[in-house]
């Protein structure tokens, strides 16, 4: 990542921005810029390779080298229950960026994006909050994209945009990822507003899935997903509403699910 690129690409959206070759997790290290720098209203961290990349419900998040690996902190100062969506909201936003250069993706409920049945993207949301006054303080938005051509274990069945033929400009990516990202924080993370491009974009809807509830793996099949951004599974004669967990979606042997 050429880092007077994207300095130059993001002013002045961003307060801070650095950039370095190799890292354990930008997450982790935006939490701590944000602790130093507690008046910072954006900080944008990027990392060519992370050792101890994260993904959700603790899972490691492999970053070879090759991937656009950002972080994006945002302060909010907004109601605990108004950052529930962020994640949805942010898959959209990576999606409508990878639009700008002409590549088109789906979004596999909640966090992932997918290119040609394969995992292209991922994002991970933490927010860091004041239980006191029930705020969000900040949220921070890690995003990890497969740009260069790395070589994924067979069992994530991922894709990188130079596999998929297209040739991205990472900087500018990040750019507009960035921008995308601030439009929804002013827009108060509402996932309404978004919604209806999450469902256009989405590769489950009318697929069979499965899902963990109380330790017991359940199957069905993901009918629709509300204005809240929880996926609704028709099993036998019950629809259930997942708000939050992780899915696995039975694509064909050409398209399988991570």
């Amino acid at each position: 990542m050429n880092h007077e690129k994207l300095k130059r690409l993001t002013a002045p959206l961003c307060t801070i921005v650095s950039c370095t070759a190799e890292t354990g997790s930008t997450n982790t290290d935006a939490r701590a810029l944000l602790a130093q720098f507690p008046d910072a209203d954006t900080i944008l961290l990027t990392a060519d390779r992370q050792t101890g990349g994260r993904g959700r419900q603790g899972k490691s998040f492999l970053s070879p080298e090759g991937g656009l690996y950002m972080t994006l902190v945002m302060k909010t100062g907004a109601p605990l229950e108004s950052v529930v969506n962020v994640t949805s909201c942010a898959a959209v936003a990576a999606a409508r960026a990878l639009a700008e250069q002409g590549i088109s993706c789906g979004i596999k409920w909640v966090n992932d994006l997918y290119l040609n049945g394969a995992k292209l993207a991922g994002i991970l949301v933490e927010s860091v909050n004041d239980y006191e006054t029930m705020r969000s303080e900040a949220v921070i938005i890690g995003i990890g994209v497969n740009v260069a051509r790395s070589i994924f274990p067979d069992e994530i069945h991922a894709v990188s945009l130079e596999e998929a033929g297209y040739s991205a400009d990472p900087e500018k990516l990040c750019a507009d990822i960035v921008r995308e990202l601030l439009n929804i924080r002013g827009n108060g993370f509402d996932f309404a507003r978004y919604a209806d491009e999450y469902r256009q974009r989405s590769i489950v809807l009318g697929k069979d899935v499965y899902f963990l509830k109380n330790g017991e793996t359940i199957s069905g099949t993901a009918e629709a997903i509300n204005e809240r951004g929880g996926l609704l599974v028709r099993t036998g004669d019950t629809l259930c509403t997942l708000d939050s967990g992780e899915i696995t979606l039975r694509l064909t042997n050409q398209q399988r699910s991570r």
